[in-house]
């Protein structure tokens, strides 16, 4: 089994709960929770740890508390975190997370030390899986894409949040994206996608030569274009608690998938059930599902 590689970022998560989210210039009253560990590099990470896959993750903490602790949860998840920097002059990223009563979430985010993460040298084998996003700096990612591409590592990306990284989409081996995410980039004007058809199509559009797109509808399911064809995983309806990280999940648990040998169809469906499972509970890092709920039986589930 190969590992999965994870460049982003560590924040702490700082929960508030809304009956529901307020209108422009609008006050409504909400409740502030106990601070949670996220950030969507330590998310993926824990996501594919706890689906069973190594996992090393490569970011920047403040030299803080906040640093200190989000450290010690991911070595507590069995997570290899010798690349991960403490710098003295930035505090710990951190992100504002609001949650109506039906689930839904705002988060805004403050990057902080996420801002200095830069891309080490390590050992990446061409068994690995490579995996980015958009909350650290874009010449991080840039690096680590073209590593994997000179290993043979497999690499996925998240261009989340949508900005400059986008020009790295053609570069990645897989590309997963949100039905948001997905119409930004097939360019200005394009409505997110209403239903799996429309999803597919944008995914299509967005793929080059032998990519794969990934396209998560949240209760609706998943589809998938690649070389091996197109693929439309039905979701499963559950009662959503808290659909925060459940993109990060979807991903952490594919990439585990990838570096095991899954061929993408039965890999797809584990993430689809897994990300099924962590909307039902709060939090990111606490709702990610652990392997032995993933390999019950279940079906395909609901990609946020």
């Amino acid at each position: 089994m190969g590992r999965v590689w994870v460049v982003g970022s560590l924040n702490v998560d700082r929960p508030w709960r809304v009956v529901r989210h307020p209108a422009v210039g609008e006050t409504v009253v909400g409740e502030m929770l106990a601070p949670l560990p996220g950030g969507k590099g330590l998310n993926q990470a824990v996501a594919a740890v706890r689906a069973g896959a190594d996992a090393s993750l490569l970011g920047t903490v403040g030299d803080d508390a906040d640093g200190r602790w989000l450290q010690g949860v991911a070595r507590d998840e069995g997570i290899d975190v010798a690349h991960v920097v403490a710098v003295a002059d930035a505090a710990t990223g951190s992100a504002l997370i609001v949650v109506d009563e039906a689930g839904a979430n705002t988060v805004t985010v403050s990057a902080g030390a996420n801002a200095r993460t830069t891309f080490p040298e390590v050992p990446i084998a061409a068994r690995d899986v490579v995996v980015a996003q958009l909350e650290v700096p874009v010449d991080a990612v840039t690096s680590a894409l073209m590593v994997a591409h000179v290993t043979g590592a497999r690499s996925i990306l998240n261009p989340s949040p949508i900005g400059h990284g986008v020009a790295l989409v053609p570069s990645a081996d897989v590309v997963v994206v949100n039905q948001h995410e997905a119409a930004a980039l097939v360019g200005p004007g394009t409505e997110p996608a209403a239903d799996s058809a429309g999803a597919l199509a944008h995914a299509q559009r967005i793929r080059t030569g032998d990519q794969i797109v990934v396209v998560t509808l949240g209760a609706d399911g998943v589809v998938a274009s690649g070389p091996s064809g197109d693929h439309v995983l039905a979701g499963i309806r559950v009662q959503p608690v808290d659909t925060t990280g459940a993109g990060d999940c979807f991903l952490g648990v594919l990439a585990a998938g990838l570096a095991r040998g899954d061929d993408l169809l039965p890999a797809l469906e584990r993430a689809n059930h897994a990300a099924a499972i962590s909307v039902t509970r709060a939090g990111t890092v606490p709702a990610m599902p652990a392997a032995a709920e993933l390999d019950d039986g279940g079906g395909a589930g609901v990609a946020g």
